[in-house]
């Protein structure tokens, strides 16, 4: 790449399917080409850095090698660069206000969905092991176990990383996290948060992922927490107002909404949104019916919140939020009775993905079409995972990934 031409490496570098790991390598990579003939090179540094998405690098690289790097401080425009992450660094609640086509990530071409299945139980294990589904094949395979053994854990995607934070080990409620790369195969702890949650709702809205009440070992919690994966810190937001143990969350038109769970004494048909622009919750019409441990996922506008326990007994019937009128609708029932299990959306469709029918753990999955209304048995897991984790992520051929690591 040293001796390629300026045009060659800007059209590369300004590429939004450009494959790579990290933006730091792209940064590298400019600043080796122009070291390489300085005196020649140095005009340009202005244009290629501006193809950099240096809002995307993490603190530390930004602190410890951009800002400290003379080729950008001596420039005005690098420097107006570098101010931008900064600001993309420092004011985290600002990050949907503060859009540019340096705060988008890549996505080269040929990235497909795949569904992950982390952790949970069945009879008296706790599981690490985890496994992946691709809807394009409806097979299952098998990925690295986890570090830790968890059930009632939170997972949930933030651009190319798998999190899982939280759960029950068999003996603790955890406050412990690890995120996976499917490049690499495996596991990394990553920062614990500040409080021990098991049954607690977690998803990803502007770079942050977010994690809402659950249980710490003592009562059920009402308290929010972020964690930016660029920082690696967690703050405390502003909490609910209804303390939810197996609550789930979802991301609708901006806002994260809180869905059903126990507050110690009642299951909860109750629904409450977040608006991170403003830092408020506020209340939602309730469901239709009272549920704990349902699944819940958004897609084309509604959000759907599908089995669960009312109390009495584990749910097959769903339903959904319409955000035009504000109110709950029903849709068609699962073929299987299900709670603590997880629903996610993948390619237009909802995936229902193991838990427990009343009697015992679950392997099945079903998909929702909801053009049709209707639910269709695919292809089963390879292990029973009742309270159960799950998420979706965009990976780039990640069999032969798969096969590679495993060499």
């Amino acid at each position: 790449m040293k001796e390629v031409k300026c045009l060659v490496v800007q059209d590369l570098i300004s590429n939004s399917q450009l494959n790579i790991c990290s933006e730091e390598k792209v940064f590298m990579a400019v600043l080796n080409w122009i070291k390489h003939d300085l005196n020649e090179r140095k005009k340009h540094i202005s244009e290629l850095m501006s193809h950099v998405r240096l809002p995307l690098v993490s603190r530390e690289f930004l602190m410890n090698c951009v800002e400290t790097e003379a080729l950008v401080r001596e420039e005005s425009h690098c420097k107006e660069l570098l101010l931008e992450a900064m600001k993309y660094h420092l004011l985290p609640e600002q990050r949907s206000s503060l859009v540019s086509q340096r705060t988008l990530e890549r996505r080269p071409e040929g990235m497909r969905s795949y569904i992950f299945a982390v952790g949970g139980g069945s009879l008296f294990a706790i599981h690490n092991e985890c496994e992946c589904y691709n809807p394009k094949t409806n097979a299952w395979m098998t990925i690295s176990p986890m570090i830790s053994r968890r059930s009632r854990a939170g997972v949930t995607s933030l651009r190319k990383l798998l999190y899982v934070v939280g759960g029950y080990d068999g003996e603790n409620d955890l406050a412990t996290a690890e995120c996976y790369n499917p490049l690499t195969n495996e596991w990394t702890n990553i920062t614990p948060m500040g409080t021990k949650r098991s049954c607690l709702g977690t998803c990803a809205f502007d770079g942050l992922l977010y994690v809402c009440g659950g249980y710490d070992g003592a009562s059920c919690l009402s308290s929010v927490e972020r964690y930016d994966p660029l920082t690696g810190v967690w703050t405390s937001c502003p909490a609910m107002s209804t303390r939810r143990r197996y609550c789930r969350v979802a991301v609708l038109d901006n806002c994260i909404y809180s869905l059903g769970g126990f507050d110690s004494s009642n299951y909860q048909s109750s629904v409450e949104r977040f608006d991170p622009r403003v830092g408020s919750w506020s209340s939602v019409p309730s469901m239709t019916s009272r549920r704990s441990s349902c699944g819940v996922a958004a897609l084309d506008g509604y959000l759907y919140c599908i089995g669960g326990s009312d109390g009495t007994m584990c749910m097959q019937t769903g339903e959904r939020f319409n955000l035009r009128t504000n109110a709950w609708e029903p849709i068609s029932a699962m073929h299987s009775r299900r709670s603590t299990h997880e629903v996610v959306e993948a390619n237009g469709f909802l995936y229902a993905l193991g838990g427990n029918d009343g009697s015992s753990s679950l392997n099945s999955v079903e998909r929702y079409d909801p053009k049709v209304n209707k639910w269709t048995i695919v292809t089963s897991m390879l292990t029973r995972r009742s309270s159960i984790g799950a998420s979706v992520l965009e990976c780039f051929n990640l069999e032969r990934g798969l096969l590679q690591t495993s060499i």
